[in-house]
């Protein structure tokens, strides 16, 4: 009898190993559409199912946590009080541990369709043209958005509904941000706007998880489940739902 319990226990010892999560992580909230937001009383997005899949398939659940100010979020982190940030980008000084990447992360370059021309290569182009920039308040830079400032040429936006607004009211001439929050801005609103062939940043993100409260199995049971999700499609999937046919991140 022992023999054959200890058999049993030997075929399920895999799967228990990979649900290594003992208690549902701690995320913040944050309303940044179309990644994370509420929509009949409901939390949702393209960063809100990606996670879920990914916390599923490597046996955890997610508790999201709300009113987290940003500037809070990685003090929080480390001291065990958070338990997961999404979109992270590697940064070997931080004490917290990173997951393989899950998706692209990109910046993009707008103007309005009427007044955009392809021929643009550049944002020194912009620049000597004396276009106006506005773009995003966030953790997020070019260098080159200083010399916008020092001419006077520089405008910022905490939502990217204001930045689209700004455009549309041509208080600037040119938006420069997360290329899939400002499309997906410009069409809530119907403003049409191109994005320029200007290569900026193009980024694999990844998940950074608190060393005070995971463990290393919680991060090796999240990059398991990144490549399972990643090699059935599943992640793109998931994409492709949010972004459609026009967007290819």
């Amino acid at each position: 009898m022992l023999r054959r319990l200890l058999a049993v226990l030997m075929l399920f010892a895999p799967l228990l190993a990979q649900a290594s999560c003992t208690r549902s992580l701690r995320v913040p909230f944050e309303d940044w559409r179309p990644y994370s937001f509420m929509a009949d009383g409901k939390h949702t997005g393209l960063e809100t199912e990606l996670l879920a899949a990914v916390a599923k398939e490597a046996g955890c659940s997610v508790s999201y946590v709300r009113e987290v100010p940003r500037n809070r979020r990685l003090p929080m982190l480390l001291a065990g009080e958070l338990d997961l940030l999404i979109a992270a980008t590697p940064n070997r000084a931080d004490a917290a541990w990173y997951t393989r990447p899950y998706r692209d992360e990109v910046l993009g370059v707008f103007m309005r369709a009427e007044e955009a021309s392809m021929d643009v290569r550049s944002l020194d182009e912009l620049l000597r043209a004396n276009r106006r920039l506005v773009t995003h308040r966030g953790p997020a830079s070019v260098p080159i958005i200083n010399d916008f400032a020092a001419r006077g040429l520089l405008i910022w936006f905490e939502e990217y509904a204001k930045g689209v607004q700004l455009m549309q009211l041509g208080r600037g001439d040119v938006l420069l941000g997360d290329s899939v929050a400002i499309i997906f801005a410009a069409r809530a609103v119907d403003v049409p706007l191109i994005e320029l062939p200007i290569t900026l940043l193009r980024d694999p993100v990844t998940y950074k998880l608190s060393r005070k409260s995971l463990t290393e199995a919680d991060l090796r049971a999240f990059n398991r489940a990144i490549q399972r999700l990643d090699s059935s499609g599943e992640l793109q999937r998931i994409r492709a739902r949010w972004l459609g046919p026009g967007i290819k991140r």
